[in-house]
């Protein structure tokens, strides 16, 4: 993660609490640095925000827990910061993806539940040692996908009026894209923008199990093309496919 010589390694399918701890390694030393126990049940997926100040982990509990640097050691130690639980959870079957928005205030997750939400915020002015949990909690309303949505990433790319595009892949291989608006009208999922999604000749033919966005506008090998982002997902199909997405067309 960065310039940090360090890595984070998650055990197999875990049915117990002290089967379920995320271990934090050494790159240079291989050396196991700390180990990370919140979940009851396997930890899905993870994801550092950008700056690597904080660690996300989502889990088969149907929770997720968020995880704060502490700047005082010389090696990368993380404390809990904030979690939900099975009363404060807002999905209610399991968590399957998740990931950071490209300014680092807010994360979004996906469930076998058809929902998809965006929580924070997570600004740095937030991130001190008397903040209380409960100030992570939901920012948008809550999508219905209409599919266990097993994949979904932030698209690194501030869109218009500074919504923010994201991608949800399903569990029927289809890839949808929306619009978020911070701040929009949450009645009614009016916050939620729903600009297209893949036909069945372009979607995967079995569950997406990663989407990520291209790191900077434009298409590989072809320059300064502002309008244009690229889109990769990897299914259970073993598939890999690579999205060419214009944002005027949007």
């Amino acid at each position: 993660s960065g310039s940090s010589t360090f890595c984070v390694f998650c055990g197999r399918q875990a049915s117990k609490a002290e089967h379920a701890s995320v271990l934090l390694w050494s790159a240079s030393t291989w050396r196991q640095l700390q180990a990370l126990p919140c979940h009851a049940l396997t930890v899905t997926q993870m994801a550092f925000s950008p700056d690597a100040a904080m660690l996300l982990l989502v889990s088969r509990d149907r929770t997720w827990s968020l995880w704060q640097r502490q700047q005082a050691h010389s090696e990368p130690q993380y404390r809990l910061y904030a979690h939900t639980t099975k009363d404060t959870s807002v999905h209610s079957r399991i968590i399957w993806s998740c990931d950071w928005s490209p300014d680092g205030t807010y994360f979004v997750t996906s469930s076998r539940d058809k929902k998809v939400l965006v929580w924070g915020p997570c600004t740095k002015d937030n991130r001190s040692n008397s903040v209380a949990l409960a100030e992570v909690k939901p920012c948008s309303s809550i999508l219905d996908v209409g599919d266990s949505a097993t994949a979904v990433t932030f698209c690194p790319q501030l869109y218009s009026d500074n919504s923010y595009l994201l991608a949800v892949g399903l569990e029927c291989g289809r890839i949808i894209v929306y619009g978020w608006r911070p701040g929009g009208d949450r009645a009614g999922g009016q916050d939620w923008i729903r600009y297209g999604e893949t036909d069945p000749s372009q979607s995967h033919t079995l569950a997406i199990k990663r989407l990520r966005w291209r790191p900077r506008a434009g298409r590989a090998g072809v320059p300064e093309e502002r309008a244009w982002l690229q889109l990769a997902s990897a299914g259970a199909d073993h598939a890999v496919k690579i999205f060419d997405i214009n944002t005027e067309a949007l």
